[in-house]
């Protein structure tokens, strides 16, 4: 795991300064403290930091083969580079290295652009192309790892995360307003946006092709996510084949160098990666994060699968009370607002596991693959509100009512602002009532990311159920929880690996009937997550599935009360006119809506207070 930098001077006779060079790629050298490289072409640049993980001393990057023909900078994993090294020799290519740098060289030298989708792994990268005198840049196929680019009015600038780009002398600092609606409306900020304006996420399974004018003359998705159930087979037949593919996944995610451990919480995606990496007779490393609130611990279940499968267990209790002390921190790394609030968590956990090994593996992803949200089947209650008994209908009201949903015994079809309202803060209407007039006559809220991607599914006549995991691996996925466990980790030199968000995982998940799994009962409850539910009962119990889920949260009620000095710093912040916040957003409206709302929802606190925060440092 590593990170990168790049530039591309517009005037090809303008040299880029080694100087400038190193200073961006310096700003991320948590990201990589094991080495540093630099490649310099006239007008071209590549910057890279390493984490040693394969090939320990063998791979140093940038990396040129052909005499500097192709010359790469690299951050990621290619898990079936072993394979894929061995088809390039028996088409006539050597290599020199035992690492997976010089196979994506090689790859994209033997199959061009293609190579990509051969990929089983994360990356984003940069390849210097003499030969058709272009840079190939792509990002993996579901956005484990950022690639971050500006296009500036005198240069093409790329990284791996948005701290590098202010340090530029030439960038501009300018809010892009229909980022911040967006941020507003989810807590995050979903590629291709970023806070500022002319500077972009890189949408994952995309690449560009940039000429050495620093001018993108290609941008193409290579690989999309298509929800085709093979309704054939039998729900026993879909929980072997996916235990069968977690297994085969989690041992393609374990190939290293180095020590490696897991992530255990208790929960169910965890466990199961945990009781996948378990060998016999050495005992693994697994690390569970406990809170003194049983409310927020699972300690006891991991305990269980510790025990039960020989690992060695770590438990950490961390003390986050002080939030006020971790902030700056985050601010700065993370770049740009961002309210997921168990980022906080994520990072302590992660400097922790790093004082025993580099890599560790986590459940991310279980949920968006197998139906593990509440989000998921409130939007489908939407559509079929009736449940057998009055108990159901009642719970289907309550949540409804939460999000601000009207219920009715009439079936409706959901659509896109159901949906919003689900997973988000604030709808459209809420969000303009936020906004200063000044911003909302720049926006045009209706057009936000979510469209394109809600307008895709239906075109597809995807069912509810695959249209709501759709839009979460097209937004949800990439910009706040990988972005989130990126970040967090790599704060501490850390990388993470997700073997359920793995290209054979979700084409798998993709064919399987949505009613296996988010499925009803006869009595009207609902079954979230059934296939990864039966293939824990074999492996942990019933006890185990049947519990209540935990989540991986922090306490956000108890920080923001106002018996706390940080609630008391947020009502300060909230009823000053003076406050950054009122650049862009209206001061009565937002002290309406925290009065109205946020008492229940503590997390529109955490997010206003963040954005506070971001916009003092910016």
């Amino acid at each position: 795991m590593c990170g990168i930098s790049g530039i591309i001077n517009y005037d090809r006779a303008k040299d880029v300064s080694i100087t400038t060079l190193e200073n961006i790629t310096d700003i991320i050298a948590h990201r990589g403290p094991d080495g540093s490289g630099y490649w310099l072409q006239k007008n071209i640049g590549l910057g890279h930091r390493r984490l040693s993980i394969i090939d320990l001393e063998g791979s140093p990057q940038p990396m040129s083969i052909e005499e500097e023909t192709f010359t790469i900078t690299y951050n990621g994993e290619i898990y079936n580079f072993i394979e894929l090294k061995n088809e390039l020799q028996k088409a006539g290519y050597s290599f020199r290295t035992e690492g997976d740098t010089e196979v994506v060289l090689k790859a994209y030298e033997h199959w061009g652009v293609q190579c990509v989708e051969r990929f089983r792994g994360m990356f984003a990268f940069a390849i210097v192309d003499n030969h058709k005198q272009e840079v190939f840049i792509a990002r993996d196929h579901f956005g484990i790892k950022p690639f971050i680019y500006y296009v500036g009015e005198e240069y093409f600038m790329f990284g791996s995360e948005i701290q590098q780009f202010p340090e530029h002398s030439q960038f501009k600092k300018q809010v892009n307003t229909k980022a911040l609606s967006e941020y507003l409306k989810f807590g995050y900020i979903p590629a291709p946006l970023t806070i500022y304006n002319n500077l972009h996420k890189l949408e994952p399974g995309n690449y560009l092709r940039v000429n050495f004018e620093g001018k993108i003359i290609e941008h193409k998705e290579y690989y999309d996510i298509d929800f085709n159930p093979n309704k054939k087979f039998s729900y026993e037949h879909w929980v072997d084949v996916t235990e069968k593919a977690i297994d085969d996944s989690v041992n393609y995610h374990k190939i290293a160098d180095v020590p490696y451990g897991t992530f255990l919480s208790g929960g169910i995606d965890s466990s199961l990666i945990a009781s996948s990496l378990a060998e016999k007779g050495k005992n693994v490393d697994a690390f569970t994060m406990g809170f003194q609130n049983q409310q927020f611990d699972e300690v006891p279940y991991a305990k269980n699968v510790a025990n039960q499968y020989d690992l060695k267990h770590h438990i950490e209790y961390i003390d986050m009370s002080d939030v006020e002390a971790i902030l700056p921190k985050l601010i700065k790394h993370y770049g740009e607002p961002f309210a997921d609030s168990s980022a906080i968590p994520t990072y302590y956990i992660s400097k922790k596991i790093r004082e025993h090994l580099p890599v560790v593996l986590s459940g991310d992803g279980g949920d968006e693959a197998f139906g593990g949200y509440f989000s998921y089947q409130n939007f489908l209650k939407i559509a079929a509100p009736n449940a057998p008994k009055d108990h159901y209908k009642n719970q289907i009201k309550t949540a409804l009512k939460q999000v601000g949903i009207t219920y009715s015994t009439t079936p409706k079809k959901p659509d896109l602002n159901d949906w919003i309202k689900l997973v988000g803060y604030y709808d459209n209407q809420k969000v303009s009532n936020l906004l200063s007039e000044d911003v909302l006559k720049g926006i045009d809220l209706e057009s936000g990311t979510f469209k394109k991607w809600y307008d895709k599914a239906k075109s597809r006549g995807y069912d509810l159920y695959s249209t709501a995991s759709y839009l979460d691996y097209k937004t949800y996925i990439h910009s706040d929880i990988l972005t989130k466990v990126d970040i967090a980790s790599m704060m501490n030199s850390l990388e993470v690996r997700t073997p359920l968000i793995d290209k054979e995982i979700v084409n798998l998940m993709s064919t399987i009937p949505s009613k296996y799994k988010l499925g009803r009962n006869k009595n009207g409850s609902w079954n979230k997550k059934m296939i990864l539910n039966s293939i824990a009962a074999k492996r942990f119990g019933e006890d185990f599935v049947k519990r209540k889920k935990q989540g991986f949260s922090v306490p956000l009620k108890d920080w923001f009360s106002d018996k706390t000095e940080l609630g008391n710093n947020f009502n300060g912040i909230l009823n000053n006119k003076q406050s950054e916040l009122y650049q862009y957003l209206d001061f009565d409206k937002v002290n309406e809506s925290i009065k109205n709302g946020a008492q229940q929802n503590p997390g529109e606190k955490y997010q206003l207070y963040f954005l506070e925060k971001w916009l003092k440092e910016f």
